[in-house]
């Protein structure tokens, strides 16, 4: 087996990068970056997929994968401050 697929085994497939305007990624990974200690403190993190017409695509990881109050994270904490500080901003959908 060669390190690559070694690693790949131990950590997952290599994560590809999120899709969307370079501009509006730096805007949502801003925010993202202000909850971060508060979502890994409880052993989880949320991905940023995709950032496309509006709409921002997130992927939950690590304990918030099967947390009860995920989606009182991604709705009651990130989306508000996400409308709040991009005028841009349309939707948020978990993926």
């Amino acid at each position: 087996m060669s390190v690559a697929g070694f690693l790949e085994r131990l950590f997952g497939a290599p994560k590809e990068p999120p899709r969307g305007s370079p501009e509006r990624i730096a805007d949502v990974q801003r925010i993202l970056r202000e909850l971060e200690p508060l979502i890994a403190a409880d052993g989880g993190a949320i991905e940023l997929v995709a950032v496309e017409d509006g709409r921002v695509d997130v992927r939950l990881e690590g304990a918030c994968q099967r947390c009860l109050a995920s989606e009182t994270t991604l709705f009651e904490a990130l989306e508000p401050r996400l409308r709040e500080k991009l005028p841009w901003f349309g939707e948020l959908r978990r993926v």
